[in-house]
């Protein structure tokens, strides 16, 4: 199962509703769950918020994703961090309208529940992401988004042959791999299912690969 929480802090969370996760679910942070991840803070031990996601999901037996701005390198990126155990690695927006930095590079990680990969914010209007991911052959893609726009979540999740679970402010739901709506919700605690799709993904259009190619 997929816990999505969101408008809920780190700490209020940890406090009030971890009872509620079981061994076999994949956690989403978002939305407020911490106002920012600052790195340089995270390496010098002056802040724990890595270690307290890390010691969660060795605890819980679950997989963590926490979506914030992190601070680093001189810039504020639009990210989300996957932590199995460990922390896997961290995505960023790459295509951002706001006043976030641009990321530079799209990633998939293999997690115990499956191959995931990340987009965020207006990443999922650009078909030639949708591409890079479909290589990657990713079991589930999460989508970090402003606006729930069903139209491109499913699309993607078509396109991939892969599940997708949109994450916004004011909505969540998750696509199977052919694109249809499993579940949706408007609560900021929601339990929803983890779909996950085929290793294989579909052949890529004519535009899409002359994208990635140019």
């Amino acid at each position: 199962m997929l816990c999505v929480v969101k408008n809920i802090s780190l700490n209020g969370f940890l406090l009030s509703h971890l009872p509620s996760v079981s061994a076999k679910d994949v956690l989403v942070l978002s939305c407020g769950a911490v106002k920012c991840v600052d790195m340089n803070e995270e390496l010098r031990g002056n802040s724990d918020i890595f270690s307290r996601l890390t010691a969660l999901s060795r605890d819980k037996g679950i997989t963590v994703l926490l979506h914030s701005d992190f601070c680093a390198a001189g810039g504020i990126f639009n990210s989300a961090a996957v932590v199995d155990g460990e922390i896997c690695g961290v995505s960023d927006e790459i295509n951002p309208l706001t006043f976030h930095s641009p990321g530079g590079a799209l990633r998939c990680y293999n997690t115990s529940r499956g191959r995931i990969g990340i987009l965020l914010g207006e990443d999922i209007a650009y078909p030639e992401l949708w591409a890079r991911l479909a290589i990657c052959a990713p079991a589930a893609v999460f989508c970090f988004a402003e606006s729930y726009r069903a139209g491109l979540f499913s699309s993607l999740a078509a396109l991939c042959d892969c599940g997708v679970c949109a994450i916004t402010p004011e909505r969540c739901g998750c696509y199977s791999s052919g694109g249809t709506l499993l579940k949706s919700s408007f609560e900021n605690i929601s339990r929803l299912p983890l779909p996950l799709g085929g290793r294989q993904p579909k052949i890529l259009t004519k535009t899409v690969r002359t994208a990635i190619e140019g």
